[in-house]
């Protein structure tokens, strides 16, 4: 079954290696703020914030590891759930409802909780077998990725 909202799970190596922390506080707002604002709301299950209650959307960033690389592919304008699901292993170290992540995922999949469940296993196998590697950063796609999420640079 090809799952729409996945675990995006980086290996250990690469923990806070990402766009983000490459950019200064300044450039990252900007992106942020306008790639979100360009979706308004996530582009899993459709969740919209609401400024009265100080809600706001999150900016994911979509990362290929292959061939010792690590290359920035692309933003996502994720809800905090379907953001800690991205984050499945940050989200049980912090302590999260992993039962309402994954209640959340299969509603947003249309899946049984054994189908995410053997999502969860696949992925934390890959995750095995990545963090042995030495990954290098790659922003070199960031003008198109910005360009196609309406981010004027």
């Amino acid at each position: 079954m090809d799952l729409k909202l996945k675990l995006h799970l980086i290996p250990s190596g690469s923990f806070y290696s990402n766009l983000r922390n490459q950019l200064t506080q300044n450039e990252w707002s900007r992106i942020s703020k306008m790639v979100r604002g360009y979706h308004g709301k996530c582009q899993f299950c459709g969740w919209k914030p609401s400024i009265f209650r100080k809600e706001y959307t999150h900016l994911h960033e979509v990362w290929n590891f292959e061939n010792g690389i690590q290359q920035l592919v692309d933003f996502e304008c994720v809800c905090p759930t379907c953001h800690y699901v991205h984050h499945w292993g940050k989200s049980q170290i912090d302590g999260l409802n992993m039962d309402f992540l994954l209640r959340h995922a299969c509603k947003v999949n249309k899946c049984s909780e054994e189908i995410f469940k053997q999502h969860i296993e696949d992925s934390f196998w890959e995750w095995q077998m990545r963090s042995q590697c030495e990954w290098n950063l790659k922003t070199d796609h960031l003008e198109s990725i910005l360009e196609k999420n309406k981010v004027k640079i």
